[in-house]
């Protein structure tokens, strides 16, 4: 057994090193690393197809379009209109009766306040009389009352009350078959009813007319008060103001019962079926006019429950063959999009955590458009800020070309996937265009607006020239173009507040963060510079060389500004052994052996990196902490330990004198790498000038190269030219001569001498 596994593993690697042999796709994406790119390409085909596959449940028509003809219907269906529905169950509600409860006895009081009338009016005033009666009542009136004070006078009177009241309550009207006592409601409540055309429902009565009815304002009440007054009252009593009296005293006998009403007007309206709102139409029938202008959103439903019924009312064949077709064209579109990404960005298939992002992204930007699809929102705005806002996060995280390409695709999906025409994908194309183009170096957070108003503006001339052409009314072009504008500036703000989620995401850093690293207050900075005072200095100078080299041959030179600040950071941790920040001249390494000075020496480059990642710096400055000293030697303390070794030990070997690398893999570290030596070595010149400086930068560069620290960053032999010249040219200007002034020509001369003392004591 043991024999067997180590036979099969031998031939397995003997296979796997034959030239001849035919590998297999999976062997050879293995090999390279590319297999889970591959399932997740799968992965991104099946989520496209089944969102471009909603495609059937987009209405074409918008609310808001223009009709440019009579749209018919294609089928037979039938349309449930919800504004039908609720009309009819409101009607139900309405014309259902209010109910109507008893007051309890009316009469009664009404009785008893006449019969107080002549004890209220006693005396020199009638203070006592209620408000309502002040203005009916006059003086002669009010006389008449106060003589009212015999038993006979008084007994007559109350028999005159009694007997009127009892006439008005049990007035029977014509309308009712059975004895019913007057029925008096409120003026408001009635008359709406009346006006309703509905009946009233009372206790013990049912449904009765409104008509059947009194109100104390009505004329025919006041003429029925009237009447009975004159029959049981004389004028010494007063028979005329009797009525006016009754009608502003007496109050309804029922009042409207809401709890009642509103519980049977809630049945009434649960009882009108779900059907009571549907319509048929036939096919051919015209579903909107021309004439009506534009579409509504009770035309779009209409629209889309035709929709739906004609996608239900086509065979099973001719809806495989449709769906087919579309898994298709985006099989064929996901295969151009893998081979754009294979060839513009081979990384992002090396490292799967990009890979997903980049799927994500597009999947999610293509979702959206298909939900604002499928319901009822506007086209020019959901669907289109979509795919700009896509575009403008892959040329942050990526470039130009390689945003145009894959968001272009995305266009492509997302007008199929909509249903939509050329003139959409051109709108659509004209702002991804613009807006990939404009977006080069975001160096502060205007750059992202006005990148929103460019790509606003351009998708508003191509939205109008789309409209013109399709001969839109021009309110509707108007319209269309305020859509387009507000989706392009719109894209520019949600970029601008997600920017350091899509800096963390793909790993990038834009130039407005590192602007905000650059700041000298950042605690790291600050750390720098107050415990490593002299790398601080040198740090700076570096940074002011390197940014100068980099304009020289177009590389990052903000990258390499900032990245010189912090590239030496590490020193933090042990700044005393380092020559930049001994003072006195003491030097630490004094009593170490080479070999521990040199663990101190290049440990300064692990413990950046840990600095680097405690203060959260972006991973685009790691790279300048770990390979500006790539894998050089470290002279001094290799030809200390040179000296030191005895004849009858081995050689010490280069390697082990070596920093650990990598060695650089950009430009922008490869001038970061030159400028640290050379900016080292110029501070240790004696008296630095232009031909010393310039053959000292040339043999540092050489030496470099030479030594192959730049093998594996695309450097040129004519970047390295202008990287030299652009350095002599900066340290000319840093260590330039001055003239001594009188003033100051003293001083110098005094120190001079007190150094020589010093020296010489």
């Amino acid at each position: 057994m043991f024999w067997n596994s180590k036979s099969r593993a031998r031939r397995t690697e003997i296979r796997k090193n034959r030239p001849d042999a035919d590998r297999t796709v999976i062997t050879f994406l293995k090999e390279r690393g590319a297999l889970p790119a591959v399932v997740i390409a799968i992965l991104f085909f099946l989520c496209t197809s089944a969102i471009i596959l909603l495609r059937d449940e987009v209405v074409r028509w918008r609310p808001g379009q223009a009709v440019p003809y009579d749209i018919v219907s294609r089928v037979d269906f039938t349309f449930s209109d919800p504004d039908v529905l609720v009309q009819k169950r409101r009607e139900a509600r309405d014309t259902t009766p209010r109910i109507y409860k008893s007051n309890g006895d009316v009469w009664t009081p009404l009785q008893e306040a006449l019969m107080s009338l002549p004890d209220r009016v006693q005396g020199d005033s009638a203070a006592a009389l209620p408000v309502a009666l002040k203005d009916i009542l006059g003086e002669g009136d009010i006389t008449l009352l106060r003589t009212i004070k015999t038993k006979e006078a008084r007994r007559e009177f109350e028999l005159a009350v009694e007997n009127y009241a009892n006439a008005l309550m049990n007035h029977r009207d014509k309308h009712f078959d059975q004895e019913v006592n007057l029925v008096l409601l409120d003026k408001s409540a009635r008359d709406q009813d009346a006006a309703a055309s509905r009946k009233v429902s009372l206790e013990q009565l049912g449904l009765i007319e409104p008509s059947w009815t009194y109100t104390v304002e009505d004329p025919e009440f006041r003429n029925l008060a009237a009447e009975k007054a004159n029959k049981f009252f004389t004028r010494k009593y007063l028979e005329s103001q009797i009525p006016a009296i009754t009608i502003a005293l007496l109050k309804p006998t029922h009042s409207i019962d809401e709890a009642a009403t509103n519980e049977r007007r809630n049945a009434a309206e649960r009882e009108v079926p779900a059907t009571a709102g549907e319509k048929r139409y036939f096919a051919n029938d015209k579903l909107v006019a021309r004439d009506k202008g534009v579409i509504e959103q009770k035309d779009w439903q209409l629209l889309r429950a035709e929709n739906e019924r004609y996608i239900a009312s086509l065979d099973r064949r001719t809806k495989l063959l449709a769906k087919a077709g579309l898994v298709g064209m985006v099989a064929l579109l996901t295969t151009i999009l893998c081979a754009y990404v294979a060839l513009y960005q081979p990384r992002i298939i090396r490292n799967y955590a990009r890979t997903l992002g980049v799927a994500g992204l597009l999947l999610s930007m293509l979702l959206l458009p298909q939900i604002a699809g499928i319901g009822s929102g506007q086209l020019y705005l959901f669907a289109v800020a979509p795919a700009i806002l896509a575009a403008m996060i892959l040329t942050l995280a990526y470039d130009q070309r390689f945003a145009l390409g894959v968001t272009s695709i995305l266009g492509i999906l997302t007008t199929i996937g909509l249903d939509q025409g050329v003139e959409f994908f051109l709108i659509l194309e004209t702002g991804i265009v613009t807006a990939s183009l404009l977006l080069t170096d975001v160096r502060n957070r205007g750059k992202l607006i006005e990148v929103g108003g460019a790509t606003a503006i351009a998708m508003m001339i191509a939205t109008a020239a789309a409209g013109a052409v399709n001969m839109d009314p021009v309110r509707f072009i108007a319209y269309n173009c305020l859509y387009t504008g507000a989706a392009g500036l719109a894209v520019g703000f949600v970029v601008l507040g997600i920017l350091p989620f899509v800096e963390r995401t793909f790993r990038i850093t834009t130039s407005m963060t590192l602007l905000e690293l650059a700041d000298a207050s950042h605690p790291l900075l600050r750390r720098l510079a107050v415990e490593a005072p002299g790398t601080y200095s040198h740090s700076l100078n570096v940074a002011t060389l390197s940014e100068a080299a980099a304009e020289a041959i177009g590389a990052n030179s903000l990258l390499c500004r900032v990245a010189a600040y912090y590239h030496d950071a590490g020193k933090i941790n042990k700044a005393d052994y380092f020559v930049e920040n001994q003072s006195g001249g003491e030097n630490r390494h004094i009593n170490l052996s080479p070999s521990v000075s040199l663990l101190i020496i290049i440990g300064h480059v692990k413990d950046g990196i840990e600095l680097a990642k405690e203060y959260n710096l972006p991973t685009s400055v790691m790279p300048f902490i770990q390979q500006h000293h790539g894998t050089t030697l470290v002279e001094y303390f290799y030809h200390r330990a040179m000296k030191q070794n005895e004849d009858d030990q081995p050689a010490i070997s280069e390697t082990q004198y070596r920093y650990p690398g990598p060695k650089p893999r950009s430009k922008e570290v490869a001038i970061v790498m030159i400028a640290d030596a050379v900016e080292s070595a110029t501070r240790a010149m004696g008296e630095p000038n232009a031909g010393r400086i310039e053959s000292l930068v040339h043999d540092l560069a050489m030496k470099r190269l030479l030594d192959g620290q730049f093998d594996e960053c695309d450097l040129t032999m004519r970047d390295l030219d202008l990287i030299e010249r652009a350095l002599v040219k900066t340290l000319m200007g840093i260590y330039h001569g001055r003239i001594a002034y009188p003033s100051t020509a003293e001083i110098q001369n005094a120190s001079n001498a007190n150094a020589a003392n010093v020296r010489m004591a």
